[in-house]
């Protein structure tokens, strides 16, 4: 059985209890093991469902991307995976997502989670706490990237431009007027929404991401004609998950990528342990600092290769199907020397 209670838990074995590799444990008559480990996260009133010691109690921390991977096609959340994702929560366990959405698009689709850690979003840029919505301090581009991408896309053409920065007290999403909304507009009602008259109204050491969309040849050679600009931030280019032919070139600062986020909120949360869930490029930095990195089946093939496993795609809940396998003790635990670093 096992009983837990903030700031610690008490794990015990009965007599037929077995190690976390599985060899059985020998203990004579009703003797027990008793074990105690500090949990600064999760329920008080949680209960870890173990088989004797059979369950990993290294601090393991889960983290999933949104679109692509726990969502399904859709952009919603399945009832497996709420239902498996609480209970991994219920049970002590850490869980939190990593996403290229602001908190203000992800939280209502993550409502039915019982999230409590610090969430990513804007692909790293801003770490936000779920309880109050309060977003950290934001990791603003360089300031030479943002003239240099505004002088880039200066000319009237088929690339749009979206700055997303700290205003007003605020994330708020920016584009030209005159330009038109492009993509924004299915952002309907969104608070962030912020049309400039001129990109002076805001002030570019306060750009934490920059989204450029158009056709994906007009993207590269804008990418190739400032190759010498944006080797000082991170540059993730891809299909956009909900709208076949619409390409973004997304950009944000070097300490601004999942993968650094995740660093902080592992070393917030003290986890000893990664597990990551991606299925895009964006995801790569947390793959390369993760023990375990898993891809969906509808993966690109560059995060299928940076993978340690592929499992089920999003349609089928892959997400909720691997982590069940986990809490039910049939997937192998690696060992938490295995981080990579990238």
């Amino acid at each position: 059985t096992a009983r837990s209670s903030r700031p610690t838990a008490i794990l015990t074995a009965s007599p037929t209890a077995t190690t976390a590799s599985g060899d059985p444990i020998k203990l004579a008559g009703d003797s027990k093991i008793i074990c105690q480990v500090q949990i600064p996260y999760g329920r008080s009133d949680a209960v870890l469902n173990v088989s004797g010691l059979k369950a990993s109690i290294s601090r393991t921390l889960f983290v999933s991307d949104l679109d692509g991977t726990l969502l399904r096609p859709d952009g919603s959340l399945g009832d497996r995976t709420v239902r498996v994702v609480n209970e991994l929560i219920s049970m002590g366990g850490l869980f939190t997502y990593a996403t290229a959405r602001s908190y203000t698009r992800s939280s209502p689709v993550t409502a039915r989670l019982d999230l409590e850690l610090p969430v990513i979003t804007y692909g790293g840029a801003i770490i936000v706490d779920p309880g109050s919505g309060t977003p950290r301090a934001a990791a603003t581009l360089p300031t030479k990237v943002v003239d240099a991408v505004q002088h880039a896309a200066a000319p009237e053409g088929s690339l749009h431009l979206i700055l997303y920065a700290i205003h007003a007290g605020r994330d708020r999403v920016c584009w030209l007027a005159r330009r038109g909304p492009g993509p924004v507009e299915r952002w309907s009602n969104d608070p962030r929404l912020f049309p400039l008259g001129e990109w002076t109204q805001i002030d570019p050491a306060n750009v934490f991401c920059i989204s450029v969309i158009g056709e994906p040849g007009a993207l590269q050679t804008f990418r190739d004609g400032l190759a010498a600009d944006l080797a000082d931030c991170h540059a993730v280019f891809g299909e956009d998950v909900y709208t076949p032919g619409e390409y973004w070139l997304e950009l944000t600062s070097l300490k601004g990528t999942k993968g650094v986020a995740l660093d902080t909120v592992r070393q917030e949360v003290g986890a000893d342990r990664l597990v990551c869930f991606g299925d895009n490029h964006g995801d790569l930095p947390m793959f390369a600092v993760a023990d375990i990195s898993l891809a969906v089946a509808n993966a690109a093939p560059e995060v299928k290769q940076a993978a340690t496993e592929v499992i089920g795609a999003n349609s089928a809940e892959g997400v909720a199907e691997w982590l069940a396998s986990y809490l039910s003790g049939d997937v192998v635990r690696a060992p938490a020397n295995r981080r990579r670093r990238a």
